[in-house]
């Protein structure tokens, strides 16, 4: 019957079918004045389906425009092997009526098989969401694990040298998140939520741009030896085999989701490294935790290291990333309040720029009571992956990544280090393209696949931007919103 349909045959379907005709069968009046016509409407389209597939508008329509010649033509295209397909149907189906009566068969008395029928026809009904939820969310997770098997590239470095530039013993990455430059008090928005930044001994760059406009899109470009032609990321020249290239132990401690579409790009450069943390091993919005429960992982990391061996640590923080106002739940250094709910978010967004500084302020302090303890040296570096754009939506100025904003790939770019005695800010363009390239020099890395003396903190700005302008030339014209007083 279903063949005759010219349905594509679902196993599911098939078995709906036989139980509508087992139970019909327990009533002679359901049998033949409800089944028997049924089938008869699939018996008198049948070799047409056999023939030509399922119904069509083009089919209907030739029923009541064609004429006798036309039809006949029609009809005479069908294999006569199909017209006994058709009557097949006929019969099988009497067969059944006939073998069930005469032996006496009656299957809806069968408590066994009635069960198995309802499980049959509710399957992939409400009772077993359960079971299709398992399924569905296994085949999803073996998917991303076959995605980040393909992603995770054996490295193509080759061995890499250490030069006299490298002259910390731990170097720690922190990857902020949706932050762009113009909402923190230290490239200059009037609300004070940058007090660590604002104060800290080190070298202040403005002008780093990001790789893309989301986390992916950046972070795959800026974290690997990205094609500056292409856009186009090399998965086999990560920044964490580069370091493990030239003899660094490296960590990856993430608050960040490690499989879903929208993390296992990045997770598969972190699975390079030697030691992995994740607080959360679904989406990255599987979870609302905490950037601080990575303060405590950080500490314990910097507790051990008997043999003074450089280390690589990159804290992947959640940030500042929609929606902004779950991000501070825990902070209780709120630095504004407003009242009027049109800006109700942008508080929350300034306020998370604030906590991502208070975090920054915590990991610096671990990092100076281990080298006062233990005169481990270190240098911190601070970027965030990509900005926001606004967006008015019920009357509510929101951030989000629908579109692009001329200030999307302005992010912030810094650096703390043991030894400093001065805050310099130097006004200097710098590509997300080239920040592979900008880590490795100031790892102090030296290695054949890597351009020399791109160096990230520098008052010098970098040449070429690689097309960054005709990305950004069309964008929206939103800066930063004051909400002072609002």
């Amino acid at each position: 019957m279903y063949k005759g349909a010219g349905f594509t045959i679902s196993k599911t379907h098939i078995v709906a079918m036989m139980l509508l005709v087992i139970f019909a069968n327990s009533s002679k009046k359901a049998f033949y004045f409800l089944i028997i016509p049924f089938v008869l409407l699939y018996m008198i389209y049948a070799p047409i389906g056999f023939t030509f597939g399922k119904a069509s508008y083009q089919y209907i329509a030739s029923l009541f425009t064609t004429d006798y010649s036309e039809t006949s033509e029609f009809m005479g295209q069908i294999p006569i092997e199909n017209w006994f397909y058709t009557l097949a149907i006929l019969i099988s189906i009497l067969l059944f009526r006939i073998t069930a009566k005469k032996f006496n068969i009656n299957y809806t008395k069968n408590k066994t098989f009635l069960i198995l029928a309802i499980i049959a026809l509710t399957f992939k009904q409400g009772p077993f969401d359960y079971i299709k939820n398992i399924k569905t969310s296994t085949m999803e997770v073996k998917h991303e694990l076959t995605r980040l098997n393909t992603m995770t590239q054996e490295s193509h470095w080759g061995k890499s040298i250490l030069t006299n530039k490298s002259t910390y013993d731990t170097y720690v990455l922190v990857i902020g998140e949706s932050m762009r430059r113009d909402y923190l008090n230290l490239y200059g928005y009037p609300v004070k939520n940058t007090p660590f930044m604002d104060s800290a001994k080190g070298v202040i760059i403005n002008g780093l741009e990001s790789g893309g406009t989301n986390t992916i899109a950046s972070l795959r470009l800026m974290l690997t030896k990205a094609n500056t032609k292409t856009w186009q990321p090399n998965y086999a020249l990560n920044f964490i085999d580069l370091a493990k290239s030239a003899g660094f132990k490296t960590y990856w401690l993430s608050n960040q989701g490690y499989l879903g579409t929208f993390d296992t790009p990045i997770t598969s450069i972190a699975t390079h490294s030697d030691y992995k943390y994740f607080t959360k091993y679904g989406a990255y919005d599987s979870a609302n935790t905490s950037d601080y429960l990575l303060i405590s992982k950080l500490k314990s990391i910097l507790q051990t290291n008997p043999e003074k061996q450089k280390r690589l640590i990159v804290l992947h923080i959640y940030g500042s990333h929609p929606s902004a106002c779950d991000r501070i739940d825990d902070f209780n250094k709120k630095v504004i309040s407003i009242k009027s709910e049109k800006y109700k978010y942008l508080a929350c967004y300034v306020n998370s720029i604030a906590k991502t500084d208070d975090f920054l302020s915590k990991t610096y302090s671990l990092l100076e009571k281990n080298y006062k303890k233990n005169d481990d040296t270190f240098s911190l570096v601070f970027f965030a992956d990509h900005g926001l754009a606004h967006r008015v939506i019920d009357n509510q100025i929101l951030f989000n990544n629908n579109r692009v904003s001329k200030y999307h790939y302005d992010i912030p770019l810094m650096k703390f280090s043991s030894g400093d005695t001065q805050q310099v800010k130097y006004n200097a363009f710098k590509s997300g393209l080239n920040f592979t390239d900008g880590l490795a020099h100031w790892m102090g890395i030296n290695n054949k696949n890597i351009t020399p003396d791109m160096d990230l903190f520098s008052p010098t700005s970098m040449s070429n931007d690689y097309g960054l302008h005709n990305k950004t030339k069309n964008a929206v014209d939103d800066p930063a919103i004051d909400i002072r007083g609002k």
